[in-house]
């Protein structure tokens, strides 16, 4: 998944990438966070930001290490980044939580001083991720989209119809946003024999075993 992003614009690589999917449940952060641990462990500094702001997924993984102040704070200019941020040395990386705010999500994400904050991050991180809300519940992606390099969007296996992603894409390219590639997720091993993959891949694995022993 890293390797297909960094290498998705060889001349311009992404840096700051999106994460979202067409429903909520489909393993978007999870994939959010597998990447930014990936990025981090070719020691690459990264930034997590919470731009799902309205439901605040990120508390799940990381409540416990979370300060008073966050993205909107930021944002807004109330506090600096360094007051904000939550340093995890699980991930090794910082991460903006979200913060309830009583202005409308999108028109935070639309604003001057969210493009000068993410501008602001480039100078900073390597790489910045940002969690979004899923394509077909609220416009956030499509706003956040917008100033984003790449898109990481979650498909959940054997689960999203095909409707509803193809309704969530068609949301996208009316902003002119085409994902970047998609990520199957919560894919179920044994379901996969009904569809005849079972064995193929399992035959596939074999291959890796005497090469990376080597």
């Amino acid at each position: 998944m890293r390797t297909s992003l960094l290498l998705s614009n060889v001349d311009n690589p992404p840096q700051v990438i999106m994460s979202t999917s067409t429903i909520p449940g489909e393993g978007k952060t999870t994939q959010a966070i597998s990447l930014v641990q990936n990025l981090t462990g070719m020691g690459k500094s990264v930034l997590l930001i919470e731009g799902d702001i309205r439901r605040r997924t990120l508390d799940n993984y990381f409540k416990s290490e979370a300060g008073e102040h966050g993205l909107l704070s930021v944002v807004s200019g109330d506090v600096t980044l360094k007051d904000a941020i939550v340093k995890s040395e699980h991930l090794g990386a910082d991460i903006l939580m979200g913060q309830v705010s009583h202005i409308n999500a999108a028109d935070i994400f639309s604003s001057d001083k969210f493009v000068a904050f993410l501008t602001e991050m480039r100078a900073l991180y390597d790489y910045i991720i940002i969690d979004t809300p899923p394509v077909l519940v609220v416009p956030d992606a499509r706003v956040i989209g917008q100033h984003c390099d790449a898109i990481m969007y979650t498909v959940k296996w054997d689960s999203t119809t095909k409707t509803q992603l193809l309704a969530a894409l068609r949301e996208l390219a009316t902003v002119n946003l085409t994902p970047t590639g998609l990520v199957l997720s919560q894919i179920d091993p044994k379901g996969m024999k009904k569809y005849g993959y079972g064995e193929s891949y399992g035959a596939y694995s074999s291959y890796g075993g005497g090469y990376y022993d080597a």
